[in-house]
This record gives C-alpha cells, sequence and structure tokens, in this order.
C-alpha cells in the first residue's frame, strides 16, 4: 500500500511554525495601527458620522488590506519563484490573513461599548476605540519585550514606543491623508 502522508514539503517544521507566528502576529499588529489611521481620518474628517458608518467603514478597509495581502502573496511567490502557491502556503496565508481581523473585533468591541453599553456621543466613541487599539499596541509592545526578556520598566518603555507609533501614524493619515 503507498503511503497517505503528505508530501515533505506540505509538513510544516518548527521553523515555519515560528515563521508563520511571526507573520500573523505582525499583521496584527499591522492592521491595529492601519485601523487608528482609518478611524482618526474617516472621522475627523467627516467621511463618516456614526457608530455603524465607522463600524462598515472598518470592516471594508479590513477586508480590502487581507485581499491586497492574499493578493500579494500570489504574486510575489511567481515573482520570486516562478511558480504557484502549494496547498500549505495557501491555508498558511488565509490564516495569516484572518489575523488582520483580531484588530478589526477588537475596534468594533470598542465601538460597541462606546455606542451601546456606555451610551457615549460618536466622537467619545472615537476616541474610545481609539484609545484602546492604542493600549492594544502598548500591551503588545509591553508583552513583547518582557518575552525578550527586558525587565519591567524597559517593557513598559518598549510599551510606550509601540503606541507611540500608533499615535503618530493616527496623526500622519489626519494631517497628510484622506
Amino acid at each position: 500500500m503507498g503511503s497517505t502522508a503528505p508530501p515533505a514539503a506540505d509538513i510544516p517544521d518548527d521553523a515555519h511554525v515560528a515563521e508563520e507566528e511571526v507573520h500573523r502576529t505582525s499583521l496584527a499588529v499591522y492592521a491595529t495601527i492601519t485601523l487608528l489611521g482609518v478611524t482618526a481620518a474617516a472621522s475627523w474628517k467627516r467621511f463618516v458620522t456614526d457608530e455603524p458608518e465607522l463600524i462598515v467603514t472598518l470592516v471594508g478597509a479590513s477586508l480590502a488590506v487581507v485581499i491586497a495581502h492574499a493578493w500579494s502573496s500570489v504574486m510575489a511567490q511567481r515573482l520570486v519563484h516562478g511558480t504557484r502557491l502549494s496547498r500549505r502556503q495557501v491555508t498558511t496565508e488565509i490564516v495569516v490573513s484572518l489575523s488582520f481581523f483580531i484588530a478589526t473585533g477588537i475596534a468594533i468591541a470598542a465601538i460597541v461599548l462606546g455606542q451601546v453599553v456606555l451610551d457615549l456621543e460618536f466622537a467619545d466613541t472615537v476616541l474610545l476605540t481609539e484609545l484602546v487599539l492604542v493600549g492594544a499596541l502598548f500591551v503588545l509592545g509591553m508583552l513583547g519585550a518582557r518575552r525578550a526578556g527586558t525587565g519591567w520598566w524597559r517593557a513598559l518603555a518598549w510599551g510606550a514606543v509601540d503606541a507611540s507609533i500608533g499615535v503618530v501614524i493616527m496623526v500622519l493619515k489626519l494631517v497628510l491623508g484622506g
């Protein structure tokens, strides 16, 4: 009888799994920063004027980025290797791309918290959402620094640096972009 095991190229090794985890985490951080900019520009420039419009805008932006990310992987594989993505690579790209929606879910939860639970005005809900996303960057930065073996003070500093990157992107989006 022939073996039904997948070819060795389709079996992820420890290095592949670690690389996928880094890629997935990177995209979740990228999503958080991106959604900060989208939230700021869409609300402060009055492209959206209420919570449902903001949610639709964030979901739409997330879908656009996920599709762009997935397609760029397909193109990169062809351009660099001259081949199509393997079944494992397609699955990996789907899983990695879906990590973008972690930040989207956090943003939507903050919007719902502001509108439904706390009964905030739209501007205050936007501020809450931005604070939650900046807070997420702070926590991720701090946890990453702690995992890298830094002490608590240095981890707090890294959290502040990572959160400030989100704030800088948000301000740049407001000043330079639409």
